[in-house]
């Protein structure tokens, strides 16, 4: 089965090839007042031109609209199906933009893009393996994730949870 995006695209592909055609049509009509056997002086030669090929101009904005419709929705379906990259920065990033346009946080993508706590400690582990953080500093980052993540858990439907911490000296 054909993925939505593709259908999206397909559309817009279409739409665009019959909005040329539509614009090529309109300019051949254009054209044709030039061959006519009536003589238009040279102020209403181009209001003549608009004339003959008005239908062609309103195809062209309709199918214009349908292409962008399309593609809007082509560029959406691809970011809601797309895996996007985890960072701290591109959170902040994406959290100031919904800020601005309130439009874009149906979205949720600063929800997609914030990194889950295997992410935070996988980034950590990988620091403390190239030497770029010493032991000391490698568990007090794990720690801090730990403790983000704990402050960060909220029960459901009413239960309790519990976090078993286990001890790192053994």
């Amino acid at each position: 089965m054909v993925s939505r995006h593709w259908l999206y695209f397909g559309g817009f592909v279409i739409t665009g090839v019959l909005l040329v055609g539509a614009g090529l049509m309109g300019v051949v009509d254009a054209l044709s007042v030039l061959s006519g056997d009536v003589y238009y002086g040279e102020e209403f030669i181009l209001l003549a031109m608009l004339g003959e090929a008005a239908e062609w101009v309103m195809v062209g904005l309709v199918l214009g609209l349908v292409a962008v419709v399309l593609l809007g929705a082509t560029i959406v379906s691809v970011l809601r199906s797309a895996s996007l990259p985890r960072s701290d920065r591109l959170v902040s990033l994406v959290e100031r933009l919904e800020r601005e346009y309130p439009i874009l946080r149906q979205f949720d993508v600063s929800e997609k893009v914030e990194p889950t706590v295997e992410d935070r400690e996988q980034r950590i582990k990988d620091r403390y393996a190239a030497g770029e953080i010493d032991e000391a500093e490698f568990e007090r980052e794990m720690e801090q994730v730990l403790d983000d993540d704990f402050a960060t858990e909220t029960p459901r439907s009413g239960n309790e949870t519990t976090v078993e911490i286990e001890d790192r000296d053994g």
